[in-house]
């Protein structure tokens, strides 16, 4: 990446050109000018990787990276202004095990080797409600046989949103394509749910949304064998 001095914009700090100047001169982050840098990097990486599509601000996986030494965290999103926060605050940790990826999810198949992937995460993906964005749906048909090339053999879909309706169609996708839903509630914070541990690490929309009492809802899903 070509690099860029964060101070050039210290005035606007709270700026997209201050934010994609740090994301550019941190270690941990990678863009479509420095593909073939990242796909060596993770090469090396022995780990069993998880990689979270439309990350956002990556601070969910960021979390996850934390608590989980043992494998590598890949956050992926199309701004890179908003993944800063996420590789800052990994950055600042030295947290070794996660990576910072500035590309669209369209390119996953270019990226990623076939059946390399064991866990992917949709967190909050836009519900694009228009029908005639469909396409752009994270959960589609075209996206679901993507992401069930990158998994292995036992990998698992991760899939939670507040938005009911994107929810209820997701799942109807996931059944079509013929995926083995494992686990799925309408209500991920409920005390029925305790047990469970990495979904119940909350994003920046999901603390607010969960504080606002609305509910969240999650499934798992392993795809046809």
């Amino acid at each position: 990446m070509t690099k860029l001095n964060p101070n050039d914009f210290i005035i606007t700090r709270k700026r997209k050109l201050y934010k994609f100047a740090v994301f550019q001169n941190l270690a941990n982050c990678y863009d479509d000018n420095s593909i073939n840098q990242f796909k060596e990097h993770i090469k090396k990486v022995e780990l069993p990787i998880t990689i979270e599509v439309g990350a956002g601000s990556a601070l969910f996986l960021t979390e996850l990276a934390s608590r989980h030494p043992e494998r590598q965290f890949v956050a992926i999103d199309r701004k890179s202004d908003r993944l800063q926060h996420g590789a800052k605050l990994a950055d600042q940790n030295n947290l070794t095990n996660i990576v910072y990826l500035w590309t669209n999810a369209k390119n996953l198949d270019d990226i990623f080797e076939p059946g390399s992937i064991e866990q992917i995460w949709l967190t909050f993906p836009d519900p694009w409600p228009q029908e005639s964005n469909i396409k752009h749906r994270l959960t589609n048909q075209k996206y679901l046989e993507q992401y069930a090339k990158l998994l292995h053999k036992d990998g698992v879909l991760n899939f939670k949103t507040d938005n009911r309706p994107l929810f209820d169609w997701s799942v109807d996708q996931i059944k079509e394509a013929g995926w083995q839903i494992n686990l799925l509630t309408n209500d991920l914070h409920s005390p029925n749910n305790s047990a469970l541990s990495d979904p119940l690490v909350m994003t920046t929309y999901e603390q607010r949304y969960h504080s606002e009492g609305i509910a969240i809802n999650y499934l798992s899903a392993t795809k046809a064998s």
